[in-house]
């Protein structure tokens, strides 16, 4: 699913906290009281117990790095700023007011010239095809083997498109009541699986479908809407993934869930406990399917232990940041990762052990806001310039935009597996 507006967030966070709430919850807004009264010692130890429960939170980051400066250790602030320079983001470190006590250092000057090189262009990518209908606001993509089809979702026109391997030939495959977001093909099922429900960017959604979602079958080959599974609560289903064997994991995005559909089942079962992941995107399984790993927006990178249930958050090295993730891809030894909720939005290839990265796309004029890909071989196919930024909350166009063309990239990912 698309970057999540704050509101979102504070939405999801409210519903939280009417139940028992998570201890990552409560000490997140501790730091923010804190950060918001300049109550620097409490600020540092909300953060340094937030710190391990937010793995690879660059928010985190930064605001451990004011405590620390205002509170006069140089040493620990600047380690930190290096953590976030090394990260590839980009910040303004010379307006924050608690970083003046170390502005004149010359390890503070090379800081900043690494994050002023975290804003040159990377492109490891090419135009794959374009897509033709403008403001569609496509989010995700997938590949039928057998015909050679790519498909497209929509969230804006509320509809599936088909395009041959060329991009050449676009054709509306299905239109639904909602928003279309996740896409996957069962190929030797010849099912099309898709995740939609009501969100505001829908052109003509009625506003008493609201808060309803469902997952959808349709046959790959004629479009027919063969299983429609409805989510009994309130929600969204967002972003799947599925096993060779057939089974869907889908991720529901406003109160947070991660649920699983066995084959021939006619329900989804629940693989979480409530309030485990406040934003859960994309899931993605390990090569033996014994794992699902689930990215999470706000956390980072989870893996659940599909046998037992057991969740186990992922540590990253001190320069690699999770958050922002929407899609997530297992390639050989690497996570490929469209992380569209850190500035700058890119693709980026993360080792499994998360100890190294590299930057695939970043600060390109053609990137725009990513979303999905889908993985054909060892080329990567990732959506481009979607448009979700040129709408507000409430699903308006913003004034005097443009029409918004998207378009189909690849990456090439066989040259690119050992990691620097």
């Amino acid at each position: 699913m698309k970057a999540r507006p704050a509101a979102l967030l504070l939405a999801c966070f409210a519903l939280l906290a009417a139940d028992s709430e998570p201890s990552w919850i409560v000490l997140n807004r501790a730091a923010g009281q804190a950060s918001k009264t300049k109550d620097y010692p409490k600020l540092r130890e909300a953060l340094l117990a937030l710190k391990p429960l937010l793995l690879g939170n660059p928010s985190v980051i930064y605001k451990l790095a004011v405590a620390e400066a205002a509170l006069g250790d140089a040493p620990t602030a600047l380690a930190e700023l290096r953590n976030l320079a090394g990260m590839g983001l980009v910040y303004d470190f010379t307006a924050e007011a608690a970083f003046s006590t170390i502005h004149q250092s010359s390890e503070f000057a090379a800081i900043v010239k690494q994050v002023n090189g975290n804003k040159e262009p990377v492109s490891r990518s090419a135009p794959a095809f374009g897509i033709a209908e403008s403001d569609l606001i496509p989010e995700d993509i997938t590949y039928d083997p057998k015909t050679r089809r790519f498909f497209v979702s929509s969230v804006r026109r509320s509809k599936i498109i088909s395009l041959d391997g060329n991009g050449t030939k676009e054709t509306d495959f299905a239109k639904t009541d909602w928003p279309v977001l996740a896409l996957r093909v069962d190929a030797a099922r010849r099912i099309l699986w898709a995740a939609a429900g009501w969100l505001p960017q829908c052109e003509n959604c009625r506003d008493t479908d609201k808060d309803k979602t469902a997952l959808l079958a349709f046959d790959l080959d004629s479009g027919e809407l063969k299983q429609r599974i409805d989510l009994p609560v309130p929600g969204l289903l967002g972003d799947m993934t599925i096993s060779r064997e057939g089974e869907i994991y889908v991720s529901e995005g406003i109160n947070g869930a991660v649920l699983r559909l066995r084959v021939g089942a006619k329900s989804l079962e629940r693989l979480d406990v409530p309030g485990e992941f406040p934003s859960p995107q994309t899931p993605a399984l390990s090569k033996d399917e014994k794992t699902l790993y689930v990215p999470d927006y706000v956390r980072g990178i989870a893996a659940i232990a599909l046998s037992t249930g057991a969740v186990t958050w992922l540590k990253p090295a001190d320069d690699i940041a999770l958050s922002g993730i929407d899609g997530l891809y297992v390639h050989g030894d690497s996570f490929v990762a469209v992380q569209n909720g850190t500035t700058p939005a890119r693709v980026m290839l993360f080792s499994l052990d998360l100890r190294k990265q590299k930057v695939m796309e970043a600060n390109t004029a053609e990137l725009g806001q990513p979303t999905h890909g889908t993985l054909v071989g060892n080329t990567f196919y990732f959506i481009a310039n979607s448009g979700w930024e040129e709408y507000d909350d409430q699903g308006k166009k913003n004034a005097g935009s443009r029409p918004v063309r998207s378009t189909v990239r690849k990456i090439v990912l066989v040259r690119m597996i050992v990691l620097s």
